[in-house]
């Protein structure tokens, strides 16, 4: 009887030590994990983009989903911010590589004067992602001349006005696989990128789980929505319309905590 008891307060010091190392365990590999966290993000927002931070820590996450079922395609990779972020996210999990489509060349139309391939390749070399990145110096269309890969993840941020954004999309939407993402960015305040946004996505019964961080909108592609998934969608556009008319209403703290709900209720 003697024996059990010190055999049973031996078992709970020994108890009682495992915890505190347990848990000081996890809080050394969350540490780990989120100054890892902070190193990519640094290395993102070096390079120039128009992409906030939010929006780079989404395009990672998209990246790291469902791996080894089609390509990421991105169209417009300017100096290479969302290209880092898609290669960085992907090779987090052995993911595939990143095709980046762009010509790089001026475009004064959309207020572009330089050409920025040779910006572009060092800042992916810098960020060491080239090896997990395949530059297609060229326009979209040229791009999809041939093209045969199936596609899990399309990223449209090309040229924005709506004939072309149309074309990037047409072109490339039904190269993606059903479960796969096509995500577009500035569809919140360009006309070309929201109308095909409405056009292609919002009005489709392909597309359902929209998503919405800052100036990104994200979209699941489904055989056909469900139900639930129809009722969701519209709720999410609905939402979005609030969100857009208190902008332009000028209401106080309008961006920052649209900006806010919208994550929170859609990601």
């Amino acid at each position: 009887m003697i024996q059990e008891k010190i055999v049973a307060g031996a078992e709970k010091i020994k108890l009682s030590l495992q915890l505190p190392y347990s848990q000081c365990y996890k809080d050394a590999t969350r540490m780990r994990a989120r100054q890892s966290a902070v190193k990519v993000l640094q290395k993102i927002l070096k390079v120039p983009g128009m992409l906030t931070q939010k929006e780079c820590e989404y395009l990672y996450r998209l990246a790291q989903r469902s791996p080894g079922k089609g390509a990421i395609v991105e169209i417009g990779s300017w100096k290479g911010r969302s290209t880092i972020c898609l290669a960085l996210g992907s090779m987090s999990v052995g993911g595939e590589k990143v095709y980046a489509v762009d010509p790089h060349k001026p475009l004064a139309e959309e207020g572009y004067a330089e050409d920025t391939e040779t910006e572009f390749r060092k800042n992916i070399s810098e960020a060491r992602v080239e090896t997990h990145v395949i530059p297609m110096v060229m326009t979209s269309e040229e791009a999809a001349q041939g093209w045969c890969q199936p596609v899990r993840l399309l990223w449209i941020d090309g040229d924005h006005r709506y004939e072309e954004v149309k074309r990037d999309f047409l072109l490339w939407e039904p190269h993606v696989v059903e479960g796969g993402v096509i995500a577009m960015h500035d569809t919140i305040r360009k006309k070309g990128p929201k109308q095909v946004l409405w056009e292609g996505i919002f009005r489709s019964d392909r597309f359902q789980e929209i998503s919405i961080v800052d100036n990104v909108t994200a979209a699941r592609k489904v055989k056909k929505v469900s139900a639930l998934g129809k009722l969701t969608k519209w709720l999410t556009i609905g939402g979005r319309a609030l969100y857009v008319a208190a902008r332009r209403m000028r209401l106080p703290y309008a961006k920052p905590v649209g900006r806010w709900i919208l994550r929170k209720l859609t990601t």
